[in-house]
């Protein structure tokens, strides 16, 4: 039954610590959904590179042929510059959305940490209670069953060796009461046979007498 109890209590034990809460978060892949976010921010930071790299080598080609430009060049590389320019702010952003998306795992991985080890502390708290309760209930167990046998040797061993001695002889009375009534009635029949057998020979006396007058 303390076993029984005990199995049941470990059963419960999740969820009196509220480490399903942990599982829980963990359903929620809130961890997974965050890393998924920190992907796509790094591949839109790299997409922008990318992008003001092509930006920079045009412009670059551009001056390269400077003394050569015509009205179109002139156009194009302003264009190009003010793009490039956007293009920065752009790369500038992404950058800083992947910092602060891989801050943000960061995050949530140190709080789930923090809250697994806190679940497990207070789930060691529960267990070192449970055992303690075990080894108190096995004590007691033990008290009980020493409370026990004591009781057996010194209340109920006696009781039974009286009702034993008093059933011998109550066994031995009637033993002799019967042993008592068979005699009787044996001598009752010996002393019946002892009176037929005096009555024959008092008969045959008396033929014997008359046969000798």
């Amino acid at each position: 039954s303390t076993k029984t109890t005990f199995s049941q209590l470990g059963s419960q034990l999740n969820k009196v610590t509220g480490y399903e809460a942990i599982e829980a978060l963990k359903r929620e892949n809130r961890i997974n959904a965050t890393r998924k976010a920190a992907k796509q921010a790094k591949v839109a930071y790299e997409e922008a590179v990318v992008q003001r790299s092509n930006s920079q080598r045009e412009v670059n080609d551009l001056l390269s042929r400077k003394s050569t430009w015509t009205d179109g060049d002139v156009v194009r590389f302003t264009a190009i510059v003010r793009q490039d320019h956007l293009y920065e702010q752009e790369e500038a952003r992404a950058k800083a959305g992947v910092n602060e998306m891989e801050d943000a795992v960061e995050r949530e991985f140190s709080q789930l940490m923090r809250s697994i080890l806190a679940r497990y502390h207070e789930e060691q708290v529960w267990s070192d209670k449970i055992r303690s309760a075990s080894t108190y209930g096995q004590l007691a167990a033990l008290g009980l069953n020493l409370l026990v046998f004591v009781i057996a040797i010194v209340a109920v061993e006696p009781w039974k060796r009286r009702r034993l001695a008093q059933t011998f002889e109550r066994k031995v009375e009637e033993l002799s009461k019967e042993n008592a009534t068979r005699l009787e009635v044996s001598m009752e029949a010996i002393e019946k046979r002892l009176a037929e057998q005096e009555s024959m020979l008092r008969t045959f006396t008396e033929i014997v007498s008359q046969k000798a007058e």
